[in-house]
């Protein structure tokens, strides 16, 4: 795995295929994901409904296996892809 910046994964997320990538939280724990921001791979009963972009250091992504919302806060994580 390869530790990224938020503008790699924003862009990794924004990919094809949903992206598993593990994120250390500011408590320390170690979080797995497997999310997207790719409007296509997002189920129509969770899409956004506004088009707010996704900017700054706090990073929202969608959790595919969680079928939820989640975010991060790039300045307290390391993440890896």
């Amino acid at each position: 795995m390869e530790i990224v910046d938020i503008n790699s994964l924003r862009e990794f997320l924004y990919g094809d295929q949903p992206l598993h990538f593990s994120y250390k939280k500011a408590d320390g724990a170690i979080r797995e994901a497997v999310g997207t921001l790719n409007p296509d791979l997002i189920p129509d009963k969770f899409k956004p409904k506004d088009s707010s972009r996704n900017t700054g250091t706090n990073l929202k992504y969608f959790d595919l296996e969680k079928e939820a919302w989640r975010s991060l806060q790039m300045d307290a994580s390391t993440v890896w892809v």
